[in-house]
């Protein structure tokens, strides 16, 4: 008998932030998050600070320092989670405009959010995340076809 856990990864989900605020997002697919990743990474190339991109431009990659690679990898976290957002996401609460409106998800929003609370980014890049994350470390999350052939041993 092959049991497996049931995944809601097709679900929409919302995510609650804290103080009030709560995001929530439209269904994503294994496929939309890597090339998701991979734009990210693009554009925290695109986005290094200007010493780190110039020694980045210098040296051969296995030379450059630890702080390199750290400031990559916040730049291409911080560009996925908006990333998503845009693209996937439906809607926020408990965040409003200087008049008192709700403020709309797009990117200089999303980018205005993440300047102003920049700790959210990192705890909304690991929610966003967490069901892809659970699934690869679950490993072989499918069956064997009943109509496969196992050798036997």
């Amino acid at each position: 008998m092959v049991l497996r856990l049931t995944r809601r990864l097709g679900a929409a989900r919302r995510i609650d932030l804290g103080y009030g605020v709560t995001v929530s997002h439209r269904a994503f697919t294994y496929a939309d998050l890597r090339e998701a990743e991979a734009t990210a990474l693009r554009l925290a190339r695109q986005s290094l600070p200007e010493a780190l991109a110039f020694e980045a431009e210098c040296l051969d990659d296995e030379d450059l320092g630890p702080e390199h690679e750290e400031a990559l990898r916040g730049q291409a976290a911080r560009h996925l989670v908006k990333l998503i957002l845009t693209r996937f996401g439906t809607g926020w609460t408990g965040v409003e405009t200087e008049a008192g409106a709700p403020a709309p998800l797009d990117a200089a929003a999303i980018e205005a959010f993440l300047d102003l609370f920049p700790g959210v980014a990192s705890v909304l890049h690991a929610a966003l995340l967490q069901p892809w994350v659970d699934l690869e470390q679950e490993g072989n999350a499918s069956a064997p076809l009943p109509d496969t052939a196992m050798a036997e041993g």
